[in-house]
């Protein structure tokens, strides 16, 4: 007997085939609702952004840069109109193509332009800078072929512009492109982006923030290969602020003609304020060399220079002060009562130190003499015996209360603080003691002491205005800062200064070549050694090389009785301070009432 099959029922078997089609549509529809949530809502903004990218772009505007003046309103720094070559990295379907037709069109470096682009990918709606400040006739190129450059547009903006090129160069500094080290710097403050121009040196550096600006923004359309079409928004940017300095560039053009074509560095102030008139570094640099691309050999060239054009002498040169440091020392003397003013000590020429022995400048010695003619003839056995009295440590203490030894605090970066030596530093440093005869030397402005011109003007300010120490300034918004005034008594300043008086006016003065009839200078000249020749046989300065050649500096005031004007002045293996930096100082200060009569003349036209 054969079992019975029972058959099922074809609803039974539809049924169940259309509950797992059923089934199957859920779940891709699950994954299509849930895809589309992920686009839409989790990464909604993201694709919102690709779409709009697709058709819009949005570029910043670059806001022009705050002026920078000199005191009278001249513009040292200013604007002008320029163009900048643009590339849109996602709008660029042939890289290469695109780059060899720019090369071909106006001479830009493919392989550098095409580095620029593939690193812009990362960012491909970020506008790269492939050349800042092209030429008319090179804009006009590229805009010509437009169809055939995809992503590639021209940035009308504006370009720094230094109107008399060399001239304050190290004061005003200069402006280049971010770096990444910069841009990392600011990142968080969002003011910066990958092109932007930051300044680098002097007051652009130092006023960056008021002179930069704010951005301005364009959006505009595009159409399938990249080409604006029309702008859909655009807000202007806010220029940067003006910055107006306490330098006078007619008298700045007066000092950088006085030093000529030699190295080293001139600074004139107004003793009573601590405004700095003029700032003048050798060599110097035309500013605007660093507005556009700099070849790297001639990078290196500028970088490696033996003469160092890009340092700022005034405030980073450290030398040794030769006999301007005597001013100092003969002021601790007299402060800590160590000598009489009036009494006289012998200069046969020489000041014997155990076995040592230390010469004066003068061979065969000056005879006689009391601190005001010690410092009328810059006697260095003198200052020997005062070195000798004082002690090193001494030295440095009243060094320390004028400011030496440390930076001026102007509104300049990257200055320097120069050097006072003691016996702990010594030790610190060599690991041995202090030696007596290391004093004396330090006691005329030589061994380890150093300064910078910037440092001697302003505690050659404080011993010539009756003793108030004021911070150097730049800038002409900020006002006067007395830091103290020195614990000397007014008697004692006037001493110094009537001495001072008579290293000019004196016949037998070191400076007497800077006396002029129509107005009173008073001064101190310096002659600082590069090589020690304390013990060795002089020499003419003819016989040795220029490098070993001697610092020359001077340091003049006028009027005496009340000082408007102090310059100092140092030149780089010059020889002697008098005949050598003294006509510098001397051209200045004769500069300055030739520009004050020239003021006067005009205020009294004006008020007739």
């Amino acid at each position: 007997m054969k079992p019975r099959v029972e058959s099922i029922p074809i609803e039974m078997e539809f049924r169940k085939k259309g509950i797992l089609l059923l089934a199957l549509v859920g779940v891709l529809f699950s994954i299509i609702l849930g895809r589309l949530m992920y686009m839409q809502v989790i990464k909604g903004e993201y694709y919102a952004g690709l779409s709009r990218n697709n058709r819009i772009r949005i570029m910043g505007i670059r806001a022009p840069r705050g002026r920078i003046l000199d005191r009278n309103g001249i513009v040292l720094a200013d604007n002008r109109p320029s163009y900048d070559l643009i590339a849109i990295p996602n709008d660029i379907p042939n890289i290469h193509y695109v780059t060899s037709k720019l090369s071909r069109l106006i001479g830009l470096d493919p392989k550098e332009a095409a580095k620029k682009i593939r690193k812009g990918k990362r960012r491909p709606y970020t506008p790269v800078y492939l050349a800042r400040d092209i030429t008319f006739e090179n804009m006009a190129r590229v805009e010509s072929e437009t169809y055939e450059l995809p992503g590639i547009s021209i940035d009308p903006s504006t370009e720094r512009d230094y109107v008399y090129k060399d001239l304050a160069c190290h004061v005003l500094g200069f402006v280049g492109e971010i770096s990444k080290k910069e841009l990392d710097a600011h990142r968080g403050e969002k003011k910066y982006a990958i092109g932007d121009l930051i300044g680098k040196s002097g007051i652009e550096l130092e006023c960056e923030d008021e002179l930069r600006g704010k951005k301005g923004k364009k959006i505009f359309e595009v159409d399938a290969i990249g080409r604006r079409q029309k702008v859909l928004e655009e807000s202007i940017p806010t220029p940067g602020k003006d910055v107006m300095l306490t330098i006078d560039k007619r008298l700045q053009v007066i000092a950088s003609d006085a030093l000529r074509d030699r190295t080293g560095a001139v600074v004139a102030i107004v003793p009573s304020t601590g405004e700095v008139l003029a700032m003048v570094s050798k060599p110097g640099f035309d500013t605007n060399m660093f507005l556009g691309p700099i070849a790297p050999e001639v990078w290196q060239k500028v970088v490696n220079d033996p003469m160092h054009p890009l340092e700022n002498r005034a405030l980073r040169g450290q030398y040794p002060p030769g006999s301007i440091f005597k001013i100092f020392v003969a002021l601790a003397g007299l402060t800590d009562n160590v000598i009489d003013p009036s009494k006289e000590i012998f200069c046969p020429g020489y000041f014997d130190l155990g076995s040592k022995r230390f010469l004066c400048w003068k061979r065969q010695g000056h005879g006689d003499v009391n601190l005001k003619r010690a410092i009328i003839e810059s006697c260095d056995v003198y200052f020997y015996h005062l070195g000798k009295d004082l002690g090193i440590d001494r030295i440095k203490a009243f060094a320390n209360i004028l400011g030496l030894g440390r930076p001026t605090g102007i509104e300049l970066p990257n200055e320097v603080s120069g050097l006072i030596p003691s016996q702990g530093w010594k030790l610190r440093r060599f690991h041995r003691p202090w030696q007596k005869g290391e004093t004396l030397i330090t006691a005329i402005g030589q061994g380890y002491v150093l300064v910078t011109p910037l440092q001697i003007a302003k505690a050659m300010s404080a011993v010539v205005n009756g003793g108030f120490l004021y911070t150097p300034r730049i800038l002409a918004s900020d006002s006067p800062r007395l830091e103290k005034q020195l614990p000397v008594p007014r008697s004692y300043l006037d001493i110094i200064k009537g001495a001072m008086r008579g290293v000019v006016e004196d016949p037998h003065g070191t400076g007497r070549i800077v006396r002029d009839p129509m107005f009173s200078i008073g001064g101190k000249t310096g002659t600082a050694q590069v090589v020690r020749k304390i013990v060795s046989k002089r020499s003419d300065e003819k016989d040795i090389p220029y490098r070993y050649r001697d610092h020359a500096w001077f340091v003049g005031f006028s009027p005496v009785e009340n000082p408007e004007i102090l310059v100092v002045a140092v030149v780089e293996h010059g020889g002697h301070g008098g005949s050598i930096a003294g006509p510098v100082v001397k051209d200045v200060i004769k500069g300055y009432y030739f520009i004050k009569e020239l003021d006067n003349e005009k205020i009294s036209k004006g008020n007739k």
